[in-house]
């Protein structure tokens, strides 16, 4: 199977790399998990800019998904959050859930990623809906007449896709569910989990699927009253890619097979860490892997820092940067993830 993640200019703030981070970690564990599964498709950091969804100005609509699965009988979106202390959700009394965050002792409160995933959710099913005649089959032939008088056609289409909600919270961080606060159950569970977690989850979630679908399977609500083909998962997959559209600061739409949590193909981020020049040149210190600033001559160790399970190296081992050619890596043992931080020019 392949998978797919989308990189576009690294971010500039601390906050921005955290999510980024986070999002490389739950790509690692997604990969990890589904890679040998070839009826799962998994999509990272997707956009989908639509003008028939517009914004409140007229503009065309914007989806940013952080992680898409695409499995026989649906699919899973996947909400990343960086959280560094505790995260808190509890009902806000008229039935919806209020987040709040805690952060170097203080507590703030942010926009509801489950509400956030429900609109994700909305935006992808109108796009697939509008191209379900290039995307799926017709009614199968025995209810084809039913079909047409119930719905008005014999093309199937992606009304009643289940599309499922995962918020992924860093490993990091904590959970903390006030007043005994559980995730919404219809018409199919909502998970608030740890990022190592999800893949279990969407595995068992896929298996009450795949139970209810078999014809002496037993019926458990809705899971496995709607399905497609291998065929057309892949086709959907594939759609969705034709229809991502990166970033217009500069960012750049890249296909990757093997490592969907790894950088881009070049540190042009980064910086001296003296005058934050970005004339830069590589080359090998005592120590450690270097960049020397081509303005003022000084010295910016390559970071040793895991970008996907934060793991951090000292002397050599566990993280450490290798040289193979013109391309610098940063090589992690625990997560077995390589990232390409540089390029020689």
């Amino acid at each position: 199977m392949t998978k797919q993640s989308f990189d576009g200019q690294p971010p500039d703030t601390p906050r921005l790399r955290a999510g980024t981070q986070a999002e490389r970690q739950m790509g690692f564990y997604l990969h990890r998990a589904f890679a040998q599964d070839q009826t799962v498709r998994i999509l990272n950091d997707l956009r989908l800019v639509d003008p028939e969804q517009p914004e409140p100005d007229g503009k065309p609509g914007v989806c940013q998904i952080d992680h898409l699965l695409i499995h026989r009988h649906g699919l899973f979106i996947v909400e990343s959050k960086s959280v560094f202390d505790a995260v808190s959700v509890r009902d806000d009394g008229s039935g919806g859930d209020e987040w709040t965050r805690r952060y170097k002792g203080k507590e703030r409160g942010f926009p509801s990623p489950i509400q956030q995933a429900r609109r994700q959710a909305a935006f992808l099913r109108n796009v697939l809906q509008r191209h379900r005649e290039e995307l799926l089959g017709l009614v199968p032939r025995g209810l084809r007449s039913i079909a047409k008088v119930v719905v008005g056609t014999e093309q199937r289409g992606f009304l009643c896709m289940p599309i499922q909600l995962l918020v992924a919270i860093s490993d990091q961080g904590k959970i903390r569910r006030v007043g005994g606060w559980t995730a919404p159950e219809e018409p199919f569970q909502t998970f608030v989990t740890k990022a190592d977690l999800v893949p279990e989850k969407i595995r068992e979630e896929i298996r009450k699927h795949k139970k209810g679908s078999g014809l002496l399977g037993e019926p458990r609500g809705d899971y496995g009253l709607w399905s497609m083909s291998l065929e057309e998962t892949n086709r959907v997959a594939e759609f969705l890619l034709r229809k991502h559209t990166p970033r217009e600061e500069g960012a750049s739409s890249t296909v990757r097979a093997e490592q969907p949590a790894a950088l881009g193909s070049h540190a042009s981020w980064a910086s001296c860490s003296a005058c934050g020049g970005v004339r830069l040149t590589a080359y090998w210190g005592k120590r450690a892997y270097m960049w020397k600033c081509n303005g003022c001559g000084e010295r910016t160790p390559m970071p040793v820092a895991c970008g996907v399970c934060g793991a951090v190296g000292s002397d050599g081992e566990v993280v450490r940067i290798r040289k193979r050619g013109a391309k610098y890596y940063r090589c992690c043992e625990c997560c077995e993830i390589e990232e390409c931080i540089w390029i020689e020019r």
